[in-house]
């Protein structure tokens, strides 16, 4: 079963206001779970491209960039410090940042990765912003993403969708988790297509036996069904709007289409249309591990 630490949390700052959120967020979260932050840069081979500090400077080499946004780090290190009372230790790397991130997240065995992401006012728009979406895929521990809009700290009503695919099952435990942590409700919501009422009475089982893993671990949770969904993802975000839910949790490929490097529709519209956090979580390599009487506890 996949189980939730947040004993090494790894932010991701590219210095955009949107990165600053996801600095809030998980400085927030290892206070709150008495964990550590790693602050990571990554300066691409277009560093020269982008000018991110006040005041201006010229980065005439890769040495003096690095040197700068060390230096940019350590600032904000020093105001995490002093602000969450947390450890926080800076990297700067450079080269690609997918490959960089991750293979840092699996050099200090990271427990949670907190990136920034942009939304966008279309549903059909589902460009999303390559570092985050090959992050997403490739880490090797759940992903945190954020918009601006997640301005909240703290998840008191995390929203956990269940559809029909065979691996929604593998983040009920870290939702769980999650949840019993910051002393959340949760809602849980079924999602059923127009094409899926024969399924209605196993979904039913389903939610009942989160509720009462749930209950086990002493977590509110209430539980809704939802039949003739046109659109998961929509369904989703509206039911989270619905219940003022701060935290939706969610499979990488909820599709169950993929092959591990990809984000089918579902995710990559609740990523961008989310006004709350969403924690992503890749689905177990041996999915057969985890039944739904192993959550229950019958």
């Amino acid at each position: 079963m996949i189980h939730l630490n947040t004993n090494k949390i790894i932010i991701t700052t590219d210095f955009s206001e949107t990165s600053f959120l996801a600095i809030k967020h998980g400085a927030f979260l290892a206070q709150y779970t008495k964990g550590e932050i790693y602050l990571v840069h990554i300066i691409t081979k277009h560093w020269e491209k982008f000018n991110v500090f006040t005041p201006s400077i010229t980065l005439e080499n890769i040495e003096k960039a690095s040197d700068a946004v060390q230096e940019k780090l350590n600032e904000l290190a020093t105001d995490i410090k002093n602000q969450y009372g947390i450890k926080v230790t800076t990297v700067v790397n450079s080269g690609n940042p997918t490959t960089e991130i991750v293979k840092f997240a699996k050099e200090i065995n990271a427990d949670l990765i907190v990136m920034g992401t942009h939304g966008y006012s279309s549903w059909e728009d589902l460009t999303i912003g390559s570092n985050t979406l090959k992050v997403l895929t490739k880490s090797p521990c759940p992903v945190l993403t954020m918009s601006q809009a997640a301005d909240t700290l703290g998840y008191h009503k995390i929203v956990l969708p269940i559809d029909t695919s065979e691996h929604t099952r593998h983040k009920v435990v870290l939702t769980i988790e999650l949840a019993k942590q910051f002393a959340s409700h949760i809602y849980a919501v079924g999602l059923l297509a127009d094409d899926e009422a024969s399924k209605k009475p196993a979904m039913e089982v389903m939610l009942h036996q989160v509720a009462t893993a749930a209950k086990d671990k002493g977590v509110i949770c209430s539980t809704e069904l939802l039949q003739d969904v046109k659109n998961r993802a929509v369904a989703t975000v509206n039911y989270c709007e619905k219940v003022g839910g701060d935290l939706i949790s969610i499979m990488t490929d909820q599709d169950a289409e993929l092959s591990g490097f990809f984000l089918g529709p579902y995710a990559l519209q609740v990523i961008h249309h989310a006004k709350v956090p969403v924690l992503s979580i890749k689905p177990e390599e041996h999915p057969e591990n985890v039944s739904w009487t192993m959550l229950s506890g019958t």
